[in-house]
């Protein structure tokens, strides 16, 4: 079952019920042990329960109503206080935002990000969204990385973990 975010894009895999496997295989590497997270478009919340079952506080952000905290990503503020984020998830939705609201989360994650934080992002190239081929999922990935000022922990086409601003 899909998803519609309120931009008209979708995204295929929201309905799926368990955390992403990256997610799953790799959140020991995001450090920050019971440490604050924001899961940025958490869709049906599958990573923001995953992440507090370890003891994780989360701040689930997603433009649909059915699930965490609405917001219009890469429009308005997260509603959270600066420096005070240790871990971002963007699992499965920079993709479907336009490069001024990837330009703007981008501010945001660098407002809210503590020293040291880390960031994962998971990518894959939807058709209707501005990355429809591997190519241009690759492009914008680079992009983003490249503009918080990342660190490779792991890195691997559409995937990465890293901190932000070393």
């Amino acid at each position: 079952m899909s998803r519609k975010y309120l931009n008209g894009k979708w995204c295929v895999r929201c309905g799926k019920k368990t955390p992403t496997p990256y997610l799953e295989k790799n959140w020991e590497l995001l450090g920050h042990e019971k440490g604050t997270i924001v899961d940025i478009g958490c869709g049906n919340g599958r990573n923001t329960v995953f992440m507090q079952n370890k003891g994780f506080a989360c701040t689930p952000l997603d433009m649909a109503d059915d699930f965490g905290n609405t917001i219009s990503l890469g429009k308005e503020k997260f509603p959270l206080d600066g420096k005070s984020i240790d871990i971002f998830l963007a699992n499965y939705v920079l993709m479907f935002l336009s490069k001024k609201e990837r330009n703007q989360v981008e501010s945001e994650i660098k407002r809210t990000a503590k020293d040291g934080s880390t960031i994962m992002v998971e990518l894959y190239p939807a058709l209707d969204s501005n990355a429809p081929s591997e190519e241009k999922m690759v492009k914008l990935q680079k992009e983003f990385f490249d503009k918080l000022g990342c660190t490779k922990i792991r890195y691997s086409k559409g995937k990465f973990i890293a901190r932000i601003g070393e």
